[in-house]
């Protein structure tokens, strides 16, 4: 939730200052080595990120340290002890199997031989209390013989080895939230100046109210969080995803095509400015929401192979998110070459399939 919620605030806070840069007016300045410069509403934004860019670095580099990774160490236990209890399930099996098939045999010899096989099962009961005292004394040893063992070699394929089930479930629900969500806040500079006229302060502010309506959001959804299942809330808020975009489908484009360049204002079932930000906003929220979800299930379901070093999930799941937010932008300008007058129904269409 507190992932969603500076999510959130990072996603009101940088419309917001494109809306501010946008009144400055343009002037010029010098820097060393560059030459002359120049600050406007295009380049005003570049400039403001490199300082950011540059807070950034200086404090991870003189403030920040890394902590001490309790949970890694309690993660390695957990799946050290149900590897073990795996195999002592093995080998008490093999162990019931043996023992049946030693007791048929014994019913099938003579007196003597039970006499004498009864000599040798109390020999090799002390031999079996031997070796389960060294069995013993072995798994007492085993953990801290863990932490001696030579770590594997890191490369960039390594993390791919460990990928279970669970973890491509989460980075499959990661791609396609990217994608949805170009769909629908990446390409509204584009639908709503084609279909609205709207300028950049007034997508701007769209951005900014979208930033700032996570933010209630994100506090019930972390209550929620409290009494059900990731997995659960996950859905649900997936179906918000689902409700928005139904509401931004615009039905009288399939009905009417060529009453207007923009969209058919007068028709009933045409998705007007206020259809339109009504249902962004609550598939956005959807979104943002299902997000945090979605991030608290990784951290759950991570084995402790991807939860270290460079390679590790977190580095995947960066990698996973912007290849859906390139393969969204790629969606976006290719149903901008099919139809810009089509272009709002030809990218909700698709990703209400995707959601649903």
């Amino acid at each position: 939730v507190v992932f969603g919620l500076a999510t959130a605030l990072g996603a009101a806070f940088g419309p917001g200052i494109s809306i501010a840069i946008d009144r400055i007016d343009e002037f010029q300045f010098k820097l060393p080595l560059l030459g002359d410069q120049f600050f406007n509403p295009m380049t005003g934004p570049g400039y403001f990120m490199c300082v950011n860019w540059i807070i950034y670095a200086a404090t991870i580099c003189f403030f920040f340290k890394e902590p001490k990774r309790s949970g890694l160490e309690e993660l390695k236990r957990r799946e050290t002890g149900q590897m073990d209890a795996d195999s002592k399930k093995e080998s008490l099996l093999d162990s019931v199997t043996s023992s049946s098939a030693s007791q048929h045999k014994i019913i099938l010899h003579d007196a003597e031989t039970k006499n004498s096989l009864s000599a040798d099962s109390s020999y090799c009961e002390e031999d079996d209390s031997s070796l389960a005292c060294d069995s013993l004394e072995f798994s007492a040893s085993h953990d801290e013989e863990i932490d001696a063992e030579p770590e594997e070699k890191e490369s960039c394929c390594s993390c791919f080895k460990h990928l279970t089930r669970p973890v491509v479930i989460c980075m499959t629900l990661v791609f396609f939230k990217r994608v949805a969500l170009e769909s629908i806040v990446g390409a509204s500079p584009i639908v709503t100046k084609n279909r609205y006229g709207w300028s950049i302060e007034d997508v701007g502010a769209l951005q900014v109210v979208n930033g700032l309506i996570i933010i209630p959001a994100c506090l019930v959804a972390g209550y929620l969080s409290t009494k059900y299942e990731d997995r659960l809330m996950a859905l649900c808020f997936l179906s918000v995803t689902l409700i928005g975009m139904v509401i931004m489908f615009d039905l009288s484009d399939l009905m009417n095509y060529h009453t207007s360049v923009t969209y058919n204002e007068y028709f009933m079932l045409s998705t007007g400015p206020f259809s339109y930000v009504t249902g962004s906003l609550i598939a956005f929220i959807g979104v943002e929401v299902c997000e945090s979800f979605t991030a608290s299930m990784m951290s759950k379901v991570v084995p402790s192979k991807m939860a270290k070093g460079t390679f590790n999930a977190g580095l995947l799941e960066t990698l996973v998110g912007t290849g859906g937010r390139a393969m969204g932008d790629l969606f976006v300008t290719v149903m901008g070459l099919i139809s810009i007058r089509n272009l709002l129904n030809l990218l909700i269409l698709p990703g209400m399939g995707l959601v649903a």
